[in-house]
């Protein structure tokens, strides 16, 4: 059944129209003018917000889509950096038109950003708290750290779903291997974790940042359905 919402997109800047033909409108909920995703506006949205001179600073988004705020970054901010993750690859040279850099090791200097931008990548990583104190240490005091990944509403605790180890294999913890796309892979990006209401605090133990977490059921702006959330995490 098509759902269709008229609205307004925070990326476009205009008056749309939502729809999707599919219930999981995560994926589903398109807008009629850039092809975004709820996730993707609910960020921007919150971008806009709290940084609304991000236009004329310093930023850092790893693991770009091809659509929605990603594009937009990269066309307006002069001081845009997109990186890819390329394992096996020298880090820091730009491979198939991105710098590649190790979310978990960055090869950016200290104080570099005004602001660290990733979308759908935590879920991925596997040492997160590694991924937080890059994402502090190359951050500019002050500096904002933006992302969006999947919080499970009934787990209190994080969940590990799989350890890559140090010999290359992967342990599943039992469990049935989770697979999302990947921009820079056909085989997918496997799930590493199912986050919970605990990410927060886990947060602040790993990196001492500060964070904010927004939910959202915004029709005018597309924003509905599951796993709406975006994470503010501040370097004070």
């Amino acid at each position: 059944m098509l759902r269709a919402y008229p609205g307004y997109c925070c990326i476009c800047e205009r008056s749309v129209s939502f729809s999707s033909e599919s219930s999981w409108l995560r994926e589903g909920l398109a807008c009629s003018g850039c092809r975004s995703v709820p996730r993707e506006r609910a960020l921007a949205l919150v971008l806009e917000e709290l940084s609304p001179k991000w236009r004329k600073l310093s930023i850092h988004e790893s693991s770009p889509a091809k659509r929605g705020i990603s594009p937009k970054l990269k066309k307006e901010c002069p001081g845009y950096i997109e990186t890819q993750f390329y394992p096996g690859q020298p880090l820091g040279q730009v491979i198939k038109g991105f710098r590649n850099e190790n979310a978990e090791k960055l090869t950016f200097a200290d104080s570099s950003f005004d602001l660290y931008i990733s979308l759908d990548l935590m879920e991925h990583v596997n040492r997160p708290d590694r991924v937080f104190q890059e994402a502090a240490r190359t951050l500019k005091p002050g500096g904002l750290c933006l992302f969006t990944t999947p919080t499970y509403k009934e787990r209190v605790q994080t969940q590990r779903r799989a350890l890559y180890k140090e010999d290359g294999s992967v342990d599943f913890m039992g469990f049935k291997p989770e697979y999302h796309g990947n921009p820079v892979s056909d085989d997918g990006a496997l799930v590493t974790f199912h986050f919970g209401y605990d990410l927060p605090e886990l947060i602040g133990q790993w990196s001492n940042l500060d964070t904010r977490l927004y939910r959202f059921h915004d029709k005018y702006h597309g924003i509905i359905g599951e796993f709406t959330e975006v994470y503010a995490c501040w370097k004070r």
